[in-house]
């Protein structure tokens, strides 16, 4: 019966992972096929305004990740009215942020009508619509799926995803800029519209303080955590944005396009475990029984990873040069980005430090990191000249110092609870 069971999880979590492993093999695909058609400089515009949606994420001030942490835990404990009471105040809190978050790209929007070009009108418009949808896509629906069967129904809906990505293309090779606008409106409302209607907890959205009590106090140490790693792209995002302009931004779009490509397996692989972990936590397992589970994963993913990581350095300089040409000024950071995967897979184990509220050694290691990794590019840039390849070798230097440390806090941690 175990046997039977951890064999439909492992089926499942390698279905969910391959899901998203086409979806973003497409969605990179999908990526060299727009850059090719748009010129760096206006891709390097289109993008240097979505930087702004990172900081859309941050808006919910810890509640959804108190959620994503709360509904698989209390789902353990089988308290089912609080999963519902709580999914609908995060249902509330994503609606909140998308309006403010749109109201905010609408006063800009206004703004370029009477100063801007044609240019920053169209991509403000289209960031008012995608900006209302951000939360609700990349944070709350997907913190809905707990279980094995709900991760299977989401593996359909990537694949879903996947085709409406690469077809939408041909709104940019149709309309070039006008195109790519739309193209992002598009799949915001899609991804919306088969999250929504496929959710596991189908509640509306309602305002409670108890509900908002718990899940900010769960949250916060957590959202201080998970927002350091996306607050330290953005950051570095905005500075190559700021030293280099929109064309280096533009030319660093291959970073970004592949460092999201193959870095969906790990976040796939830690979408499946986290909530898989919480369960455990919350059936009363021990810290030490729920990491091993994590360890046959972990080394899975890295073999894949590093295996897909020196394929993809090898072929980039051949196939670049043929595809994208405009952007081969780009290759060998994408080189070097391909690596930051291979080494962020390694802490799939970190996961638990969230699902048993010990987050402050993980979190010093986390800023440790940024800093080490921000003052590596920064200092490179004084020291030598701006260059994008600093960027992609501080991202991987910090984040290979913060696993060290937290491999080293977590050991002192179970040390502890011996």
């Amino acid at each position: 019966m175990g046997k039977s069971k951890i064999g439909t999880f492992g089926k499942v979590l390698i279905k969910f992972t391959s899901s998203q492993v086409i979806y973003n093999g497409l969605k990179m695909i999908a990526g060299f096929l727009v850059v090719r058609l748009i010129a760096p400089e206006i891709y390097g515009a289109f993008s240097g305004v979505g930087i702004f949606l990172g900081y859309v994420m941050l808006g919910h001030f810890g509640i959804l990740s108190g959620l994503r942490r709360e509904l698989p835990f209390q789902y353990g404990n089988k308290n089912e009215k609080l999963v519902d009471g709580l999914a609908s105040l995060g249902f509330f809190v994503s609606l909140v942020v998308g309006s403010l978050s749109s109201l905010v790209f609408f006063t800009f929007l206004i703004y370029q009508l009477i100063s801007g070009t044609f240019i920053d009108v169209a991509i403000y418009s289209s960031f008012t619509i995608v900006s209302f949808f951000h939360l609700l896509n990349k944070g709350y629906l997907p913190s809905l799926f707990r279980t094995t069967n709900e991760f299977d129904k989401l593996s359909k809906i990537n694949i879903v995803l996947a085709l409406v990505n690469i077809l939408s293309v041909a709104l940019v090779w149709q309309y070039a800029l006008l195109g790519l606008c739309f193209r992002a409106v598009l799949l915001s409302i899609v991804e919306f519209g088969l999250l929504y209607f496929n959710r596991p907890i189908s509640v509306g959205p309602k305002w409670n303080y108890q509900h908002a009590k718990l899940l900010i106090t769960t949250g916060i140490p957590i959202f201080a955590v998970g927002q350091v790693r996306p607050l330290w792209t953005t950051v570095m995002n905005s500075l190559i944005f700021t030293l280099g302009g929109p064309l280096q931004f533009g030319y660093y779009a291959l970073v970004n396009i592949i460092n999201g490509a193959l870095g969906i397996i790990p976040n796939s692989i830690g979408q499946v475990i986290y909530p898989k972990m919480s369960i455990h936590y919350g059936q009363g397992k021990d810290v030490l029984t729920i990491l091993k589970g994590t360890l046959k994963p972990m080394i899975f993913q890295f073999i894949v990873i590093l295996f897909v990581a020196i394929t993809t350095c090898l072929i980039l300089p051949v196939l670049i040069p043929l595809l994208l040409p405009k952007y081969v000024n780009g290759i060998e950071a994408a080189q070097w980005i391909t690596f930051l995967p291979v080494v962020a897979s390694l802490g799939l184990v970190n996961n638990i430090y969230n699902v048993i509220k010990r987050q402050k050694w993980y979190f010093i290691s986390l800023i440790i990191g940024a800093f080490i990794g921000a003052g590596y590019s920064l200092t490179m840039v004084q020291m030598i000249g701006f260059d994008i390849i600093y960027f992609a070798q501080g991202m991987i230097l910090g984040t290979f110092i913060q696993l060290v440390l937290s491999l080293l806090f977590l050991m002192k941690l179970l040390n502890h609870e011996d």
